[in-house]
């Protein structure tokens, strides 16, 4: 069983020192000084602040796929887009939460899994079978295993 919890998220500015030069993740190159300014972190992820919630990952059939989404991950939701082929939303199906990616096979739609490991599920258009809680914008994931954890928990 999935659980979905709302957190209370912050409006006010953010403003962190932004750097415009890409860090490379292959060889490492000369270090270059191209402070960028300051960029707002609530601006970037939550651009509609009034439709938008934060929920946490609790499960692996996202893992491995070009989502980034991971066990333990927090996920800026977007109520106000609609949801298109290839989005990752929030859903409920039959009752029960999920997060995975809307895909149109044909005249099909299907919430299918990043993990291969986990099955597709068809929506054959039964409109009391499915329901988008919104469209997954932003993957939040600890490098550094403790913070997050620590003040987001899933009782």
């Amino acid at each position: 069983m999935s659980r979905v919890v709302v957190l209370d998220v912050v409006r006010k500015p953010l403003l962190l020192p932004f750097f415009r030069t890409r860090v490379p993740a292959g060889f490492p190159s000369p270090a270059e000084d191209h402070l960028g300014g300051k960029l707002d972190l609530n601006s970037l992820l939550l651009p509609h602040p009034h439709a938008t919630y934060l929920v946490r990952v609790e499960g692996h059939s996202m893992t491995g796929g070009e989502s980034g989404i991971r066990d333990g991950a927090l996920l800026a939701v977007d109520c106000r887009l609609s949801p298109q082929h290839n989005d990752v939303i929030i859903a409920v199906v039959e009752g029960q939460h999920t997060v995975k990616r809307l895909l149109r096979r044909g005249e099909t739609w299907w919430l299918v899994p990043d993990n291969p490991a986990y099955p597709s599920v068809p929506l054959n258009g039964e409109p009391d079978l499915y329901d988008c809680w919104g469209v997954v914008t932003h993957v939040i994931t600890e490098a550094r295993p403790g913070r997050l954890s620590r003040y987001v928990r899933v009782s």
